[in-house]
């Protein structure tokens, strides 16, 4: 009997240990798989953190690739986007919205949204990383002393008409603030784009249309130019203005004579004609723009300042800024006194008939011509003239 219980006891005993072993075996695996399930997990979300990353630095590049082709010559008008631009480690998609069809002078904001991505098969797009970024810009125009879409005249063969230049930023003209960067464009490539006429003076360079050669063909000098010749690298375009934007206050038919006085505090204005005769004078005190069109019944609907002019009170061309819309079919300009500020008249022929323009002349002709013409270029207009498009905004959708 005490045998056959000493045999049982082995038997269950060992039976134990059989179970035990089971038991922490079951357990070794059970963590074994749950090590390699993390494991795996671990790879997995490295290798997704790791195509992600890649996909933002697509997207950023696109970003920044959009950033330097909108702050191109004419980028902020005509920059379309990319489709599918190859990079060395993906692909990257920008859209920028409104399209170029539809910006102007006064579009001053843009949405960019970049997509980056690794390729994938059959040409697919695989872990796309998207960037939304608003930039911002102010529409300005005036990178030259005078810019004629399609001619520039200086001087009027008698008198000394002259262009140079100066800062505002350092103060009034004169004395050690003067300078010679009176810069005078167009976008033709005609033998008589520029004409300077007998003791018509540009003291800056003169830029033709692009793909002149030699630029100089396109110039009749008669008189001094201190700068260079040159063609220009691509057209500067000069946006239409097709309406009046909205929240300006309408003046309606501007037509002053005798002593009449127009006075315009800091703000926006619309005229539908502008007119000014004898000793009359608009005094605009504060920052002032004007847009003017011709939808006036008036016979003689082109716009003339004359009498003792528009008189900026603070002498910042930057101050005052004339839009005219592309029905203005002209602009001249005799008033008494100094025009501080600048003029754009993309589809208007511009006429300097006598006193001094400090800031800039921009139309589809300009011409300096009277017996006391000048145009002094305030050089601080420069940093406004070529859109500069800045971040404002930035975010991961």
């Amino acid at each position: 009997m005490r045998t056959t219980s000493f045999v049982t006891y082995q038997a269950g005993r060992r039976g134990s240990v059989f179970l035990l072993a089971i038991v922490i075996l079951v357990v070794i695996l059970t963590l074994g798989a749950s090590l390699i399930e993390k494991a795996q997990t671990a790879l997995y979300r490295t290798s997704v953190e790791n195509r992600s990353a890649k996909t933002f630095h697509l997207a950023e590049a696109g970003i920044h690739r959009a950033l330097w082709e909108m702050n191109q010559p004419n980028g902020w008008l005509t920059y379309p986007g990319e489709s599918a631009l190859q990079l060395p480690a993906g692909f990257v998609d920008v859209t920028v919205t409104p399209a170029p069809s539809s910006r102007g002078v006064f579009t001053d904001r843009l949405t960019m949204i970049a997509t980056g991505y690794l390729p994938g098969p059959d040409g697919t797009q695989r872990y796309p990383c998207k960037i939304r970024m608003i930039t911002y810009k102010e529409p300005r125009y005036f990178a030259y002393a005078a810019f004629g879409e399609q001619q520039v005249i200086v001087g009027n063969g008698s008198v000394t008409v002259m262009a140079d230049s100066y800062t505002s930023d350092d103060g009034p003209y004169g004395g050690g603030n003067t300078g010679a960067k009176a810069d005078i464009g167009t976008n033709s490539t005609a033998a008589d784009a520029i004409v300077v006429l007998p003791q018509g003076e540009i003291h800056g360079d003169v830029h033709v249309g692009a793909g002149a050669s030699p630029p100089e063909l396109c110039v009749d000098n008669n008189g001094t130019i201190t700068g260079t010749i040159e063609a220009l690298d691509a057209p500067n375009l000069l946006p239409g203005i097709p309406s009046v934007p909205a929240g300006v206050t309408e003046l309606g038919d501007i037509w002053l004579d005798h002593n009449d006085e127009l006075i315009l505090d800091e703000g926006t204005y619309h005229m539908t004609d502008l007119d000014m005769f004898g000793s009359s004078q608009i005094t605009c005190n504060g920052k002032v723009v004007i847009y003017i069109d011709v939808t006036t019944d008036q016979p003689s609907p082109d716009v003339r300042i004359g009498g003792n002019g528009i008189v900026n009170t603070s002498q910042i061309p930057s101050n005052l800024v004339i839009y005219c819309l592309d029905d203005v079919p002209s602009v001249d300009i005799s008033g008494n006194a100094a025009f501080y500020g600048g003029i754009y008249a993309p589809n208007g022929d511009i006429t300097l008939n006598s006193g001094e323009v400090y800031g800039s002349l921009v139309g589809k002709t300009v011409n300096l011509n009277g017996a006391t013409a000048t145009l002094h270029y305030d050089e601080a207009l420069r940093d406004h003239s070529n859109p500069h498009a800045v971040m404002r905004s930035w975010e991961i959708l």
